[in-house]
């Protein structure tokens, strides 16, 4: 059932904000300043059991190719939702980083599509480029307008992040680096840019 209350759960925390918004305007400019943190944390809770969500989907397989990818997260931005986008790409990005981490790549590990079937060994493949699409959609979806509002984020990261990892996840290796990268891109994206220098000097 996990599969289904995580995202259920990030759905209604986003619903609520956003209803918020438009149906009490006048009550919700309290939180107002906190509105794109609660919806990258709402995106964040949906997004980490997403991927799994094609064991109550009829007619997709576990590990699907369409839920174990970038997907998710690219949509809300066709609805001018950036701040969801961002936290669905943080939350995929630590499942899928999770799921590169088998005991073997075979079975139950490899990404299927409807009709194709499994892609075998290069499944790894698919996964790391849905993870670089994930990254894509959360530096596209960074916030631009004030300092404030990065570090709200940055702390909806470490919050969503520490939940995942204390109460989810075993293998942490990879979650934690992309958890880690992912702060680290929040920090230096400044005024609408990335201090590309300081980010190659943290990996030099």
């Amino acid at each position: 059932m996990r599969h289904i209350t995580s995202p259920l759960a990030g759905c209604l925390l986003a619903a609520s904000v956003l209803a918020g918004r438009h149906y009490f305007p006048e009550q919700f400019q309290a939180v107002v300043q906190f509105e794109a943190a609660l919806l990258f944390l709402a995106g964040l809770i949906a997004g980490i059991r997403l991927p799994d969500i094609d064991l109550a989907l009829p007619g997709l397989s576990h590990r699907s190719g369409i839920t174990h990818s970038c997907l998710f997260a690219v949509l809300p931005l066709f609805f001018d939702q950036p701040f969801l986008a961002g936290g669905l790409a943080l939350g995929i990005a630590l499942h899928l980083s999770s799921d590169i981490q088998p005991k073997s790549w075979t079975g139950g590990a490899l990404i299927k599509f409807p009709l194709l079937g499994s892609i075998g060994m290069f499944s790894p493949l698919w996964i790391l480029l849905n993870i670089v699409g994930c990254f894509v959609v959360l530096f596209h979806t960074l916030p631009q307008e004030h300092e404030a509002g990065r570090w709200a984020i940055m702390a909806m990261m470490l919050m969503g992040g520490g939940w995942y990892f204390l109460s989810e996840e075993k293998k942490r290796l990879f979650p934690l680096m992309t958890l880690a990268f992912s702060m680290l891109l929040v920090h230096q994206y400044k005024n609408g840019q990335l201090s590309v220098e300081i980010v190659i000097q943290y990996f030099a």
